[in-house]
């Protein structure tokens, strides 16, 4: 059930939005570099902000320096709570700042429309839209009965240890917020702001990454035998997952069509400073993305199936190990779902046509909050690109349309208002 909004008091909120300051902030917060496992300076801005906006605010320490910045904004009581997240650490680090304006840790304002910069795109411009939009309640004196909680969270990127890669640098998907939903970040529902261009993704897939490792021959090349080379017998192995795809990908297909991807995403073999030497090993890296009602398990499984099939018909190449070192799930809100609903009616108040709905093959800390409970969805601006069309741009690099922001804070003074409850004078 939607709850009604004195359009009154409505009006008075969005009346206080100040364009200026949400400017200031996503550039303030784009020139702090954040990649994965160096959020902590970032963090600590966030915290401060948050407590000049009237939130109880705590750093929570995860290690290694790094930190969630969680706000709590108490309501008078009587009301929901509704809580808003997001990801601190950025989709690029600071080694990629040549590639231009996009990639910079340097927020650039362009045409005073546009903000270019890492990290104004995934997902800087969110946690600025919703310190504003909390801002601007605050600002018309309204007070609400449930509160409204900020976190700030690290490690959300897709990243994960594997071999000697190891470090906070590869600590991602979902270690902030897993530790923030346990330790005090908890509401009766949550918007999640990553870039879907106002459209309400409901559910995504989940992601299970795979390790082939096919054995190989430890020799001089004057005594190698190309049979024996673990790369060549890899071949066999790459053109088996290859055929093993579209088959994948077809029997998990929703109703409407959509399908999960499969990607290799990497290959380790041999020393490229030692040519004289055949690998003892090839290692092969999959990404399964799997239905979002689906567990990683099944995918795991249906990759051990066709690499058992392959090694089979294929004697030399016994001893291949398939092996899994990251897994989550994906999620799944139904759509007639109470937050859904919420969005929905904000939304079409406030931008005059329903929004669209959709699912994702990416993945999202909307995972960990259903699963913990919170019913969450993804719903943020960025997402549109400067030259037209929707997406992310890889030539562009990030960027964020103020206009869009400006847009969804008033759908989320809306919906903080539907849900949490006015206090009435």
């Amino acid at each position: 059930m939607v709850a009604k909004v004195n359009t009154e008091l409505l009006d008075k909120a969005i009346a206080e939005i100040d364009r200026q300051r949400l400017v200031k902030l996503v550039m303030d917060l784009v020139d702090i570099p954040s990649p994965t496992g160096y959020e902590g300076e970032v963090a600590r801005a966030v915290h401060d902000v948050l407590q000049e906006a009237n939130f109880d605010a705590v750093l929570q320490p995860i290690g290694d320096e790094r930190y969630n910045a969680v706000g709590r904004w108490q309501g008078q009581g009587g009301g929901k709570s509704l809580m808003f997240n997001g990801h601190l650490d950025t989709s690029f680090g600071p080694e990629q700042a040549h590639r231009g304006l996009g990639y910079q840790c340097k927020a650039t304002l362009v045409d005073d429309e546009w903000i270019y910069g890492m990290g104004s795109f995934n997902m800087k411009s969110a946690m600025a839209t919703y310190i504003v939009a909390c801002e601007a309640i605050q600002k018309a004196g309204i007070r609400l009965k449930g509160d409204v909680v900020i976190a700030a969270v690290a490690g959300e990127i897709e990243k994960s240890p594997v071999n000697e890669h190891e470090g906070p640098q590869y600590q991602g998907y979902g270690v902030g917020t897993k530790y923030a939903i346990t330790h005090g970040a908890i509401a009766d529902m949550c918007i999640l702001g990553e870039p879907t261009n106002m459209m309400v993704i409901n559910q995504h897939c989940g992601s299970c990454w795979v390790k082939i490792t096919v054995p190989g021959h430890l020799i001089h090349t004057a005594w190698s035998e190309v049979d024996k080379n673990a790369i060549n017998k890899s071949r066999k192995v790459l053109d088996a997952i290859h055929e093993w795809i579209p088959d994948y990908c077809a029997r998990n297909q929703l109703a409407d069509g959509f399908m999960p991807r499969v990607n290799v995403s990497a290959v380790e073999a041999g020393w490229s400073w030692r040519g004289a030497r055949t690998p003892d090993n090839c290692i092969i890296y999959m990404d399964v993305r799997t239905l979002p009602d689906n567990l990683p398990l099944q995918a795991y499984n249906d990759v051990r199936r066709m690499i058992a099939n392959l090694v089979a018909d294929n004697p030399e190449l016994e001893g291949t190990k398939v092996e899994t070192f990251m897994t989550t799930p994906g999620t799944s809100l139904p759509r007639d779902h109470e937050l859904v609903e919420n969005i929905h009616r904000a939304h079409s108040d406030q931008l005059g046509k329903p929004p669209q709905m959709g699912t994702e093959v990416w993945m999202s800390d909307a995972a960990h909050m259903n699963r913990y409970g919170i019913p969450t969805v993804n719903y943020g601006s960025a997402g549109r690109i400067r030259t037209g069309g929707g997406g992310f741009s890889t030539h562009q690099g990030e960027a964020v349309h103020i206009g869009d922001m400006l847009d969804i804070i008033r759908v989320y003074i809306q919906c903080i208002m539907q849900i949490c409850g006015v206090v009435d004078d």
